[in-house]
């Protein structure tokens, strides 16, 4: 594989590292004479955000002018460690600032601040409650997504049953869309009841513990459970699996990875809306180099959804939207 020349950081302690010097070093940097695009995830440790990580790279491979920062919060989707990140890195001065806001409310006045000081600010992957705090927003159609999932899962049932919602966190704004889109399309459908839509998961582990309660208290009457996201889906498969339900409830997930990959194919889980992270990330990236060009851009730019099932899972362009190579670029190159 060959190494790309643009410089991407992981880390705050690498910072104010230029490209092929050590910290401390002396000289002129690139942090000093290249523009500094800043991106922060939710996380870093799912795979989601390591296929997201790998469209930046990809971009950063292309923008060679720019330096990219790949910038975690400490604590993965903790609040307040998104809110010092971003205040750490508007200290630092970077030029632009890509943000996947863990809390949609909670996040506005750092990315707000942010651009205040001159930083241009694209929010990706989740959207914030008031659109002046940003230049551009970089995301699936989460509403849109939770529409298509709900006719999945009426298609699934024949149009009758009973059906939960197993939420993600509060304060979310993807998946409370596609949580909001899930229950205005499942309306349209008479013959669905939905009997539970107050439950809420997490991580996995806590996803796992409220979907195996669900399932305790509630599984004998459930025709179908619809999850917002890769934790609530892969918990909720991890508790099916072990239920004697697992035969009669039809899972309808958000998200994509190799649990579910393996879950869809086995028939435990009967659909799931794929996202494409490797292009949000990307887009991400080539959003934020725009707007620092003094380029027009799109309020929202679309970065697509897709219903995946046994019957689609292996056509080639369902393929590419879900394997794409992000590891190589993890690597360092294609």
């Amino acid at each position: 594989m060959k190494n790309f020349s643009a410089c991407l950081l992981v880390g705050a302690a690498c910072f104010l590292t230029a490209c092929g010097e050590p910290a401390g070093g002396s000289g002129e940097t690139n942090s000093a004479r290249l523009p500094r695009i800043a991106v922060v995830p939710k996380a870093g440790d799912v795979e989601f955000w390591k296929m997201c990580q790998g469209g930046v790279m990809k971009a950063a491979s292309e923008e060679t002018g720019h330096e990219v920062i790949w910038q975690p919060p400490a604590i993965a989707n903790d609040r307040s460690e998104q809110i010092k990140t971003i205040q750490n890195l508007t200290i630092k001065k970077v030029d632009a600032l890509a943000v996947a806001p863990i809390d949609a409310t909670d996040l506005v006045k750092s990315v707000a601040n942010a651009r205040g000081k001159g930083i241009k600010t694209v929010v990706w992957d989740s959207g914030l409650t008031d659109e002046t705090a940003y230049g551009a927003f970089v995301a699936t159609d989460n509403f849109q997504g939770g529409v298509l999932c709900a006719r999945a899962m009426a298609e699934a049932l024949g149009e009758q049953g009973k059906v939960a919602l197993l939420r993600y966190v509060e304060g979310s704004q993807s998946t409370e869309q596609r949580e909001n889109g899930f229950l205005t399309e499942i309306k349209k459908f008479p013959g669905i009841v939905v009997v539970s839509d107050s439950q809420r998961g997490g991580d996995e582990v806590k996803s796992q513990e409220v979907g195996a309660r669900l399932l305790q208290t509630q599984g004998g009457e459930l025709d179908g459970i619809f999850c917002s996201n890769q934790t609530t889906t892969e918990g909720m498969l991890l508790a099916l699996s072990k239920s004697p339900h697992k035969d009669t409830i039809k899972v309808v997930g958000f998200d994509f990875n190799a649990y579910i990959d393996a879950s869809l194919r086995s028939g435990l889980l009967t659909a799931t809306a794929a996202q494409d992270p490797f292009n949000m990330g990307y887009l991400a990236v080539k959003t934020s180099v725009a707007l620092l060009a003094g380029e027009p851009v799109e309020k929202l730019v679309d970065t697509g959804v897709s219903i995946v099932t046994q019957a689609n899972i292996d056509a080639p362009e369902m393929q590419q939207v879900l394997f794409p190579d992000y590891k190589a670029w993890l690597q360092g190159g294609e």
